[in-house]
């Protein structure tokens, strides 16, 4: 079997046992008893246990071509700079989305406005990052990698954004998904990764801490609930969205000028010019992109979102 066809299969796998999992605990109401930081940690432990397994039994073969380098403090400071860049994006996907779904996002955030900050940094920002980057530009995209930068990063981002189950966060996760895979052939290193997915949902909890500090709870619950309207986003000018599509659309221009910074400063330019190009495909190591599995794989949580669609 290729690489490419297992790698579908592994991700099918995973999005089963996680889909599976959350019915469960929806039917038997255990779900209701969770908070933001055990229901953080169960979903991580979801996605990551089942991909482990498999890794396992197959000996961590897979995991071989995975690059775990340090990066060097400059390639910090522009792997930061670049995720802050790419915020203004994920806030307009968002609100995008909310024309037809509730902001979940928002959601979670009632949870934590009134937790301590460093805790919800740990459980909302580094903790996904750490989980995520390690699957999704770790183990998938090794197994896709074979096919070019320009296919995986597609793959990839797709396999990020339908792993969320929701779709308020599709949109903004596919497109940041994408970009972080091309951070990962401009920096050479999963770090950069996991740091950029680090600062982007950091900034939005320290947006949020910051939005409803010192306020008193009854005005914080308010501006919760204003913000996971489906409607609410209707309200807003017209002057405002194109505005924020101007700042998203600047964010992205200058987020593609610092990935290609990065790629310089890591003595990666030349390479990350010819991937980004698609002149990097690996001949005779790809396999079929598309099979039964990756097709099920994609399938099975647009369904399961349509199904929680649905029922609200």
């Amino acid at each position: 079997m290729n690489r490419t066809k297992i790698g579908a299969r592994v991700y099918l796998i995973m999005v089963s046992v996680v889909i599976g999992v959350s019915l469960l605990l929806g039917l038997i109401g255990v779900g209701r008893l969770l908070n933001v930081y055990s229901d953080t940690s169960l979903s991580e432990l979801l996605y990551l246990a089942p991909v482990v397994v498999i890794l396992v039994q197959g000996r961590f073969e897979i995991l071989r071509g995975m690059k775990l380098k340090p990066v060097n403090i400059l390639t910090i400071l522009w792997t930061m700079l670049f995720a802050a860049l790419l915020v203004p994006l994920c806030i307009l996907l968002n609100l995008l989305t909310q024309f037809l779904v509730p902001n979940v996002v928002a959601d979670m955030f009632s949870s934590i406005s009134r937790m301590p900050l460093l805790l919800n940094l740990l459980y909302c920002a580094c903790l996904p990052a750490l989980v995520e980057e390690y699957l999704f530009r770790g183990v998938f995209y090794q197994y896709f990698r074979p096919y070019g930068l320009l296919k995986t990063a597609l793959i990839t981002g797709l396999m990020f954004g339908l792993a969320h189950l929701n779709l308020n966060q599709f949109l903004y996760t596919v497109a940041i998904g994408v970009f972080f895979t091309f951070l990962k052939d401009a920096s050479g290193s999963l770090f950069a990764c996991m740091l950029a997915h680090s600062v982007v949902n950091g900034l939005n909890v320290l947006a949020q801490y910051i939005a409803t500090m010192n306020l008193p709870e009854n005005v914080t619950s308010a501006m919760v609930e204003a913000q996971s309207e489906t409607a609410s986003v209707s309200g807003l000018s017209l002057i405002y969205w194109i505005l924020l599509t101007a700042v998203a659309t600047a964010g992205v221009i200058l987020a593609i000028i610092v990935m290609r910074q990065i790629a310089k400063t890591c003595g990666r330019e030349k390479v990350f010019s010819e991937a980004a190009k698609g002149r990097d495909r690996r001949r005779g190591k790809e396999g079929k992109l598309f099979s039964v599995e990756l097709i099920i794989g994609f399938a099975l949580p647009l369904i399961y979102m349509g199904f929680r669609l649905l029922l609200h």
